[in-house]
């Protein structure tokens, strides 16, 4: 199977790079068109691709203040730091330390040290200042690429903190936290996928933030030898054990696959591979001949450059001899 991973990286990354050469001689972009891209292109080998927009993003897209625009609404709200996230690694895993440093500069801004959480919001910070799973884990990743590791310590304990509070776990994952109010069991009807996951349901479901927390508790495991990461990783799977079929076919499942995969790379449990094999096969049969997935919910190009990334991870993983 790896090798059908494999192609359809290759695929996907293909299609990223012809955009980037056909547009970004005269772009005119928002940050959600390419937040993903530097991490994809590095992925895929297409490294000039990879520095041309780097170069772009360091003329038009870097703020002095290090984040990173330009902003329409999509790229607003409380996921406005998820986007610096993913820029953050990219940029660090290809080099280019002024973006990365810079940019973790204006992250850092939003830790809690209190809680060891991350605010989702870049101008509050109030003991009711909302902190959602997936901001935090996006922000303390991150920073653990940029050598912060007190702050990704402190994402690691909020992590067990939030699990111990969950007072119906793994049937429900409740994701939303604040220091005033602790963990929100209760919300506005219309945010019920921001607040909790429900993995047996047929509908959409955030079902990455499962994913999101194991892949970064494992990566903290990595930095530090700590294996209360590890272990802490293993348990916020367990929601995908009771995971409905509609949860599998979504591309949110990329980053449980994402998970699986650095699991079944620490543990060699056969089970972490099963999962990371059975995410693969999901994304393979959505992506279009050209190579690209084209969700109805992002941006084409964020749905491809992060595809692209998880089947990289994946495949990596089962390089190994079981």
């Amino acid at each position: 199977m790896r090798s059908s991973i494999v192609d359809a990286r290759n695929r996907g990354g293909e299609y990223l790079a012809a955009g980037v050469r056909q547009r970004f001689t005269k772009l005119v972009a928002a940050v959600h068109e390419y937040y993903k891209l530097p991490a994809a292109l590095l992925v895929c080998g297409h490294t000039a691709e990879a520095a041309a927009l780097v170069d772009w993003i360091r003329d038009h897209g870097l703020t002095p203040d290090g984040d990173f625009g330009p902003r329409p609404p999509q790229a607003t709200g409380y996921y406005h730091t998820y986007f610096n996230a993913w820029l953050i690694q990219g940029a660090h895993r290809l080099g280019a330390f002024d973006l990365s440093q810079t940019g973790a500069s204006f992250l850092l801004r939003s830790w809690d040290g209190d809680s060891g959480g991350f605010f989702s919001s870049v101008t509050e910070t109030a003991p009711e200042t909302l902190e959602d799973l997936w901001i935090t884990c996006g922000a303390a990743l991150a920073l653990l690429y940029t050598g912060h590791l007190v702050e990704a310590r402190g994402a690691g304990g909020w992590l067990e903190r939030l699990l111990l509070l969950q007072p119906n776990y793994p049937r429900q994952m409740f994701t939303v936290y604040s220091r005033a109010r602790g963990l929100h069991t209760s919300y506005p009807p219309e945010e019920e996928t921001r607040y909790v996951l429900h993995p047996d349901r047929e509908g959409d479901e955030f079902f990455f933030n499962p994913g999101i927390a194991g892949g970064f508790l494992a990566s903290l495991y990595c930095a530090t030898g700590e294996r209360r990461w590890l272990s802490l990783a293993e348990q916020y799977l367990r929601p995908v054990e009771l995971a409905s079929d509609a949860q599998w076919r979504s591309l949110r499942a990329g980053k449980v696959g994402w998970a699986a995969a650095q699991l079944y790379r620490l543990t060699r449990l056969g089970r972490y591979r099963d999962v990371a094999e059975r995410v693969a096969a999901h994304l393979i049969a959505q992506q279009a001949e050209d190579g690209a997935w084209r969700p109805d919910f992002m941006s084409w190009n964020d749905a491809t450059a992060e595809m692209v990334v998880w089947l990289d991870e994946i495949a990596q993983a089962l390089s190994r001899p079981r």
